[in-house]
């Protein structure tokens, strides 16, 4: 297996700093240790939180639940935990997440991530990771690229580990993260507001940011609006060299200044009890120079750009309109949404063979999707879900290289309209201590593509796949404070399309590839439980699970070109561990979660093999994560007679080493965060450090350029206001 001086595996294990981070902690406030598993009391959301702390979720579409009596594996997080944390986007939740994993990135923009392993073995094609902003599904065929959200007005967030195409219309065979924003309030004027400055190691410049929100009752208790919006810039602190490897002086400094503007409107209009109309308006604006590949971290450096001023945006705007109604039996919601995204970067890049020269991809996507649902209400033994969605979109990819011995260019342009049934059953036995549910999804694609490129010409086609995943789930509740539950569910997504120049690229190689590649299936096997011991004080929770992956889907770079084959199969088993500890001190927490997980490739094709030899049977499933933990710690006491109260966090995530198709291993890395301050009902000043230990990565090592992982250590100050 190849080494990089800059990746490379490390020992793995529970370092020493972890341990005498967390015991500097205690020694100050007898910290602990608090889980996001089941979120704490201090969630402020409808639904709101149970009496016990218990986050309450409306994931399963089955009304409000607590995460204990949710018979899936599932998380939940408060806008309020996401703040004292320092969660600002989906990059810094992952480390929260068991079993999830940073994947491609180009810079701030371009990000994938795994669950389980599903979606870490490419970088394109549609998203087998569900994304929902409320609920409105984000998503850009023949691509997964994460949505760019910045977590400014976010009520909480829920995320179901397994697939869950019988519940949500966009199909997910990994996953599905929801985003809930905050509603507008019908009765009261409100107002919010954040500001941040920091120094980042490295960085000549100063981070900052300010965000901000205002809602306000235009009709009482019928009509209301909510507005939002923020700026932040971070510091670049990588250097620019022209030359292979760097000698001299650097062309520019500090050069991957990275910025995010972003903006949304809702409308809430309540004219009954029953009847609830949504409307929003979102805009999001990330930039980035230069992009996160770099050749070396520390110093860190990039010259493979040489004399290209790199660049990667984005500008992405959503639409929705989202109705619901209670008939009393039953609850009807539909939601309208209009995806408009365009994205892409420009870099340098060393093509091998090919020579040298600029590279630029682009993407233009186009979306618009329907989903309708109406689903049982009432406490009844039997409970329903039926529902249905419809996609119609298009995705074109752009490349253009102009490399020393020619120029190659050439697109993409990929549409499906596809829509999907499915649905839900189950039935409370024995009082509801037994509760059988099947859960069926019908999905049906017509896909076109038209691709071009100067080498190889033009190609088009059509695949009409279609295909029935399912869900089995039997979950027992012996008691209030125990759930227990097996389910097995299937996975399904459509083939990824490219052009006719990177599939002659891989067939250069000697792998079987295609401008089509066919679709990739999982089956997911699982058992769980969760348990509240000590008067509810302590919440434990366990997952067992085992993924069979079958003509996956996968992601080379022969001569430096993104490109991709169906390889195989592949298998995943892990375990999932969540465990939460409201201690006898007041205002004292402790809590973890864990991973751990076996994942290998089986039965490759033998071409795949020869050429990429990491990619064989029984070596592990490439970018995927040997293990990761999460170590959090929150304390909070009043200070005096009045509403003034002194809080202090800390965390200490550790992700382990990932494994790169081409062999080169992503080293394992630790981040620590803290945060100390000062709030009352209406205000809060804190002093925060993020990644503290100043841990450089990488995230992600691609033909040995390293895509830069953990920003280096920051120091800053926040404030943050409320007024209602």
């Amino acid at each position: 297996m190849r080494d990089d001086s800059d990746a490379q595996l490390y020992e793995e294990g529970i370092p020493m700093n972890h341990r005498l981070y967390f015991a500097a902690l205690a020694g100050v406030a007898h910290l602990a240790f608090m889980s996001p598993v089941a979120a704490q009391e201090s969630v402020n959301a409808d639904p709101s939180a149970a009496d016990d702390g218990d986050i309450v979720v409306t994931a399963t579409r089955q009304g409000s639940q607590t995460l204990i009596g949710t018979p899936l594996a599932i998380q939940a997080f408060s806008g309020e935990q996401l703040e004292e944390r320092g969660i600002r986007e989906t990059t810094d939740l992952i480390s929260s997440i068991p079993g999830a994993s940073a994947g491609e990135q180009v810079g701030s923009v371009i990000k994938t991530f795994s669950l389980r392993g599903v979606g870490a073995a490419g970088g394109i094609g549609d998203s087998p990771i569900g994304y929902y902003i409320d609920d409105v599904p984000f998503a850009v065929p023949n691509s997964p690229i994460a949505p760019p959200l910045r977590f400014i007005d976010i009520d909480r967030v829920e995320v179901l580990r397994g697939p869950q195409g019988t519940l949500y219309g966009q199909g997910s065979a990994g996953g599905t993260i929801i985003y809930h924003t905050r509603d507008p309030d019908l009765n009261n004027v409100e107002m919010r507001g954040e500001a941040t400055i920091a120094k980042m190691d490295d960085a000549s410049a100063l981070n900052y940011g300010i965000s901000a929100a205002i809602s306000v009752p235009l009709i009482k208790d019928k009509l209301a609006i909510r507005i939002s919006g923020g700026y932040d810039k971070r510091a670049g602190y990588v250097d620019i060299f022209a030359d292979t490897p760097a000698t001299g002086a650097p062309t520019k400094k500090n050069a991957n200044d990275i910025t995010n503007r972003d903006v949304r409107a809702v409308l809430l209009w309540q004219p009954t009890d029953a009847l609830k109309v949504r409307v929003q308006a979102a805009h999001w604006e990330p930039r980035q120079d230069y992009t996160q590949s770099i050749n070396q971290l520390e110093p860190a450096q990039q010259w493979f750009s040489g004399t290209t001023q790199g660049y990667e945006n984005g500008n992405f705007d959503l639409y929705s309109l989202s109705v619901e109604y209670d008939a009393g039996a039953a609850i009807l919601s539909s939601s309208t949404s209009y995806l408009d995204a365009e994205f892409g970067y420009l870099t340098g890049q060393t093509f091998g063979p090919l020579g040298t020269g600029s590279l630029f991809n682009g993407y233009d996507a186009r979306s618009f999707a329907q989903e309708i649902q109406l689903r049982s209400n009432g406490d009844g033994p039997f409970h329903w879900l039926v529902g249905g969605f419809y996609q119609n979109a298009k995705a074109v990819f752009s490349f253009d290289a102009n490399l020393t011995a020619l120029t190659i260019s050439g697109f993409n342009d990929t549409r499906t309209r596809n829509y999907s049934a499915f649905g839900e059953v189950s039935y409370d036995l024995f009082g509801g201590k037994l509760v059988p549910l099947v859960g069926v999804r019908y999905y049906k694609d017509n896909r076109r593509f038209n691709a071009d490129s100067i080498l190889t010409g033009t190609g088009s086609g059509q695949t009409k796949p279609d295909k029935i995943t399912w869900r089995a789930n039997l979950s027992y509740f012996p008691t209030d404070d125990l759930t227990a539950f097996v389910t097995v569910s299937t996975g399904f997504r459509s083939g990824i399309t490219q052009t006719p120049f990177q599939a002659s690229l891989v067939e250069l190689s000697g792998i079987p590839s295609s401008i089509a590649l066919d679709p990739d299936t999982l089956t997911n096997y699982e058992a769980g439980i969760k348990a509240k011991l000590a008067d509810g004080r302590v919440q434990l929770g366990l997952n067992i699970y085992r993924i069979d992956f079958k003509d996956l889907q996968f992601g080379l770079t022969p001569f430096g070109v993104a490109a991709f084959a169906n390889v195989g199969e592949a298998r995943t088993i892990g375990v999932d561990l969540e465990a939460r500890w409201r201690t006898p001190l007041e205002g004292l927490n402790l809590g973890a979660v864990a991973n751990w997980n076996d994942s290998e490739f089986r039965n490759i094709f033998p071409a795949v093999t020869a050429s990429l030899p990491n990619v064989a049977q029984g070596e592990r499933l490439s970018s995927t994560a040997k293990y990761n933990y999460r170590l959090d710690a929150d304390f909070e006491r009043p200070l005096g007679s009045g509403d003034l109260r002194f809080f202090l966090n800390g965390s200490a995530a550790r992700t382990g080493s990932r494994v790169m198709y081409d062999g080169y291993v992503v080293r394992p890395y630790s981040l620590y965060n803290a945060s100390v301050g000062l709030r009352t009902d209406r205000w809060e000043l804190s002093l925060f450090g993020e990644n503290l230990a100043d841990e450089r990565g990488p995230s992600f090592v691609r033909n040995s350029l390293l895509l830069a992982g953990p920003y280096p250590r920051t120091i800053g100050l926040r404030l943050r206001t409320t007024i209602d």
